[in-house]
Parts: structure tokens; sequence; C-alpha cells
């Protein structure tokens, strides 16, 4: 048909490089895993309890860490395992944002590219190297690692288009308000599980006896371990402190009002899970820290508009909430299939709490002092002000209106009731009779000057002649 459009969808220009940036991360992952378990399989194939394991088996057991790495479940013994090492994931996001440097100049949607690489490479990496994982279960894992180090890049350089228009620094406003709130939780919560490791510290390094590590090398494995799941266990604090609490066990919950009675696994990190209940006050903490990102956005963020101020405290939140719930998700744990089937923060409250406590204060802070909304309020609280001055007033004068009613009716019924008032009420009345009477007299002092001046043009020689004229 003539006229008809045609619509033409092609790849971005630099797709390849994006592609290339994914599989480069999901191979230089795979490798540090497998090194790693292969130079700790040379550590401590001494010991009598490895006799049994050779290289093969240590290899297999780097594929399987490496789907732990994206989220995946190994099964062993007819157990599901998930134990995601998050640090080493935050190492991943942070090398696909630095290879994705390589599509700079290219239209920003070739960043994306880097997903498909990414998970097509976990894929075959998984399927082919691991002997107790199932590969397909690290699909979302494999998904968000990419996604998260695009989305970064491709962020990052609204930042440096200063030329953009005014719709683009909204946008990248909303994504640097969004990492400024994240970023202050993250910290909060590192210096919360310090303080709760330094609480603990007699109880985790109990635990870490009873693991019997009898050499050197065993303790820096079991240390550096347990240091991969730092992310986790800060998650684990953010939940804490955000009322929403964590489990140790599916019977065990802990939080600012509950502590759990039941066992815990033998891991020295749990040794630091608080042993009191506080209360419910510890929820202001994360409450005055969303405060302070307001003020701290409404500052460095601020925008000429205050709809463009809403929209980026709009994106600045879902930012806030998307980091949140893929970090709240992804230190949950499961090592079992009773007890221990699930550990870690309840994923959907532990988000919304901290969204009600720090990304919507943040967000209404820079909200409520935005120049437009202080001279919105002005206006307000002046034309408050002018009603209420003008209701004031007219409740007056009725208040005097009704005063001088009242006392008029009360003269009258006064009167009324006295013929002495009457009698006075009657002389001003004659008074007014006898000066209506003056006039007359005053009639007569005002004609005696025209008749005065007829006497003077008696005397004007010119007067005469000009009434003999008339009179002619």
């Amino acid at each position: 048909m003539a006229g008809r459009t045609t619509i033409r969808v092609a790849v971005p220009r630099g797709w390849a490089r994006g592609i290339l940036a994914g599989v480069e991360a999901a191979f230089a992952g795979w490798a540090i895993t497998t090194v790693v378990t292969m130079i700790g399989y040379l550590s401590l194939r001494s010991n009598t309890w490895m006799n049994d394991t050779t290289p093969r088996d240590a290899l297999a057991l780097g594929g399987d860490l490496w789907v732990a790495v994206v989220g995946g479940t190994s099964v062993a013994g007819g157990v599901s395992y998930r134990v995601i090492p998050t640090l080493f994931g935050v190492f991943l996001v942070m090398l696909v944002r630095l290879l994705l440097r390589t599509t700079t100049g290219f239209p920003r949607s070739s960043a994306l590219f880097a997903v498909p690489g990414f998970l097509l490479t976990s894929w075959f990496l998984s399927g082919a190297s691991g002997s107790h994982s199932q590969w397909w279960t690290g699909t979302l894992g494999a998904i968000l690692i990419p996604l998260i180090g695009s989305i970064w890049f491709a962020a990052s350089s609204y930042v440096r288009d200063s030329e953009a228009p005014s719709m683009q620094h909204w946008i990248s406003g909303g994504f640097k308000m969004g990492g400024l709130m994240s970023l202050v939780t993250v910290v909060a919560s590192a210096v919360a599980a310090l303080v709760a490791l330094v609480a603990g510290w007699g109880r985790a390094s109990g635990i870490h006896e009873l693991l019997g590590a009898s050499s050197m090398m065993d303790t820096i494995f079991i240390v550096g371990g347990q240091v991969l799941f730092a992310p986790t266990m800060m998650a684990w604090a953010a939940a804490w402190w955000s009322g929403a609490g964590f489990m140790t066990a599916t019977d065990s919950l802990h939080s600012p009002t509950v502590v759990g009675t039941g066992p815990i696994p033998p891991i020295p990190l749990l040794g630091t899970v608080p042993e009191t209940a506080p209360g419910n006050w510890v929820v202001l903490v994360p409450v005055v820290l969303g405060i302070a990102c307001g003020v701290a956005s409404a500052r460095l963020y601020r925008r000429s508009h205050l709809l463009h101020q809403s929209a980026q405290g709009v994106l600045a939140s879902v930012v806030f909430v998307v980091i949140m719930g893929v970090w709240m998700w992804s230190a949950t744990v499961s090592m079992g299939s009773v007890r221990l089937s699930f550990m870690g923060p309840l994923v959907g409250w532990s988000t919304l709490f901290l969204f009600l406590e720090i990304a919507l204060p943040a967000m209404l802070v820079a909200l409520a002092t935005h120049p437009t909304t202080l001279a919105l309020v002005g206006q307000g609280a002046g034309r408050v002000r002018s009603e209420g001055e003008a209701l004031r007033r007219r409740r007056a004068e009725r208040a005097s209106r009704e005063a001088a009613t009242a006392s008029l009716i009360s003269e009258k019924e006064g009167a009324g009731s006295s013929p002495q008032r009457d009698e006075a009420w009657a002389e001003p009345g004659e008074k007014a009779e006898s000066e209506s009477a003056e006039p007359e007299g005053t009639d007569e002092a005002w004609a005696e000057p025209a008749d005065k001046d007829d006497e003077g043009d008696a005397d004007d020689p010119e007067a005469k002649g000009t009434k003999g004229e008339g009179l002619n």
C-alpha cells in the first residue's frame, strides 16, 4: 500500500562490545572461583577428611561455587542449598561496569547487550563444570548482575552530559539521589554489623573453635569464606533495625521487639545475632537517616521546577527500592530442608519498611524545602491570615451592631416606662420649632443687600442712564 509506514528494527552500534563485556565478566568470575577452589584443595588435601577428594572433584566444586555466586541452587543428598557470596556478586557488578567502558561513544542501549552475553556464558559454564548444581536456577542472578552493571554505566553517562536538557538532569539526579540513599543505608548497616560483631565477638570465637581449625590455612579459609558474606550480614543488620527483622531458622525471628529462642547453625558470624530486644525506638535510626538524606538531596540535587523535583524524588525512590529488594533477596539463605530451609531477612517487609523510613522521608523533605513549595505555603499562610483578620473584623462589627441595637432597645423600653422621659423628649422638639421660625428673619436679612445694591445704582450716573434707556 502506498504511503504505508515502514518500521525498521536494528541493533544499536556497539552492541558487539556490550556482548563481549558480558562474556568477559562471566569467564573472569568463573575463573576466579575455580582458581580459588583449586588453591584451597591444594592447601587442605593433606587433611584426613580430604583423602577421598580428587582434583576433578575440586574443579566441579568450583563450578558449583560459580552457580552459588549467581544465586543458583545445589543439591546434595537430596537437600537443596542456596548460599550467595554477595561480596563476590558486588565485585562482578563492578567488573561489568568497568568492562563496559569499551562502549563509550556508542548509544547507551549498547551496554544492555552485556546481559545476554553474561547469561549465555554463565549457563554454559554452570552446565559444563558443576556437579551438584542446577545450572538453570542461577538465571535470575545471571540477569541481575550484568543488568545492574549496565544500568549503572548508562546512568553515569547522564552525569557526564553537561549539555543535556533539564529532563535528563532530573533523571540523572534521580539516579544519584537513589544511589545516595542506598549508600547511606549500606554504610549505616555496615556500622551496625560492626557493632554487633564487637558485641558478640566472644560467642563468634567460641563457634569458630568448635569448627576445629587445626592450622593457619584452615583459619584463613574459614574467615575468608565468611568475609564473602559481609554484604549478607549488613543486609541482616538493615532488616533488623528497620523493624522487619530476619530469620535464623524458620521458627526463629530476630527483630527489635522479638528474640528468637531456637538454636543457630554453627557459623561464627551468627554468634553476633542480638540476644536482646531493645524496642521499637530502634526504627528512629533509619527515619533520621532518611531526613538527613532529604536535607542533603535538597542541597545537592535541587531542580528549578517543582514538577522535576517531584519526578526526581519518585525515580530516586524506585532506584532505592530496587537496590534494597535485590540486596535483601541476595541475603536470603537455604541450608536444609526443615528449620534451615529459609534464613535471612523477610524480603518484602524489609524493603517496604526501608522505603517508608528512608526513601519517603527523604523525598518529602526535598519537596517541602523547595522554593516553590515555600512560596506556596507563604501565600497560603498570608491568605489564611487575611481571611482570619477579615473574619475577626466582621465578628467585631456584628458584635458592635448587636450591642448598639440592644442599647437602643433598652433606651426605648426605659422611655416608654417614664413620663418624665417623655417631657424630656418633648423639649428638644419645641426647641426645634423655635429654631425653624428663625429663617424668616434670616430671609429679610439676606434681602437687604439687594435693596442696598439698588440704592447704590441710583447714585451711579451710568446706572441711571442705563435704566433710562431700558425704559425708553
